[in-house]
């Protein structure tokens, strides 16, 4: 699914804005905004809800809206009424249902289809969190999403300009979509396109000592990449050794990346490979937006 390769035939044409009208979500639907403009998509805001006890009985005995749905159809329709698409009026969906299944069902419905979220960074110092309802979206969804999480920067402005894109990849075969996800996007806006390969020290103990190892290494990392990409973009290779998670932190802050990408693994979902402690707590720590998508593959080795 090609959705941000403008010479492609297939173009993106539903932004799902999935809202839970907290402050982690205002940012988001700026970001979504923004898309669907740039991509002259069609912009949906939506929240997902569980009817309380009172409104239930509301509802089943009284044959009466309760005053929790009309009071969130009134949310919803006023969340969308702030944000412009880029067809039409945006559109505003109150659904009944748990979150985590509702957005993905109603993004699938929509494809090619863009899921946009907030996200916060909260749990136990030990394992950060991006929030359950938002990691529960991620892991029932194989469409590519948008995480805006607590340090992405505010969004001024009508429109994106992302200029240093970063993909963070193991060269496995199951991220090639990912891989050309990423050179869509950086197509797309024109932007730079840092294409970063972490090696764990474990796994290279003792073999790269010579320079051609480690140029090797770029090459293989190349190779990986689609066809024709480095027509398309400007690509900079990059191999590292360490953690990835702080290799990646790292990376965004030293070349200013406003975009991430990732690929999650389509087994474990968002269970990395190797030595990875997840996609989750990297979400909740960039600084900038980070874009996923399901590959058969994860990131890091």
């Amino acid at each position: 699914m090609r959705i941000f390769d403008r010479d492609g035939s297939e173009q993106l044409e539903t932004v799902i804005f999935a809202t839970d009208f907290s402050g982690a979500s205002d940012n988001a639907g700026r970001y979504a905004s923004a898309l669907a403009r740039r991509m002259q998509a069609q912009l949906v805001a939506m929240h997902a809800f569980y009817l309380d006890q009172a409104a239930m009985e509301a509802e089943i005995f009284r044959h009466l809206l309760s005053q929790q749905r009309v009071h969130l159809q009134e949310k919803i329709r006023g969340a969308a009424d702030e944000l412009a698409s880029g067809q039409g009026a945006t559109e505003a969906i109150l659904v009944e249902g748990d979150p985590r299944l509702m957005v993905p069902k109603i993004a699938a419905e929509r494809q090619p289809s863009l899921i946009v979220m907030g996200t916060h960074g909260g749990g136990p110092v030990e394992r950060f969190v991006i929030g359950s309802t938002a990691e529960g979206i991620l892991r029932h969804t194989h469409l590519p999403a948008l995480s805006i999480g607590p340090k992405t920067p505010l969004l001024e402005g009508n429109d994106l300009h992302w200029k240093h894109i970063l993909f963070v990849t193991n060269n496995a075969a199951g991220a090639a979509d990912t891989a050309q996800l990423a050179v869509d996007v950086a197509a797309s806006f024109g932007a730079t396109l840092d294409v970063l390969h972490i090696l764990h020290p474990k796994a290279v103990e003792g073999t790269l000592n010579e320079p051609h190892e480690l140029y090797a290494r770029h090459d293989e990392t190349e190779a990986a990449l689609p066809a024709h990409a480095h027509e398309r973009v400007e690509l900079r290779t990059f191999v590292s050794v360490g953690q990835p998670r702080t290799e990646i932190l790292k990376h965004i802050r030293e070349r200013e990346i406003d975009l991430l990408v990732l690929c999650l693994n389509a087994e474990t979902h968002l269970e990395m490979q190797g030595n990875l402690s997840g996609a989750f707590p990297i979400i909740a720590e960039a600084s900038c937006p980070v874009l996923t998508q399901v590959g058969i593959a994860a990131v890091g080795n």
